[in-house]
């Protein structure tokens, strides 16, 4: 019985989340005047995509090393 409560649970729960490219979307319209350009798909797939997710990932690992969780 507990497992068809969770069930139920997770059903509502993933019917009221909002498709990713719907919140890609949003996000990119929201940053378009703060960057001068609407952030697409390409960008984050390229070059310039690929180095920004390494230094986020570097800032990351730091700040879980400065918690002391690394």
């Amino acid at each position: 019985m507990r497992h068809l409560v969770n069930l139920i649970m997770w059903n509502n729960y993933a019917s009221s989340m909002k498709p990713i490219g719907e919140i890609e979307e949003r996000l990119a319209n929201k940053a378009e005047p703060i960057l001068g350009f609407k952030p697409s798909s390409k960008i984050k797939r390229g070059p310039i995509g690929i180095i920004i997710s390494i230094i986020c990932i570097a800032i990351v690992f730091r700040e879980l090393s400065r918690a002391g969780v690394i």
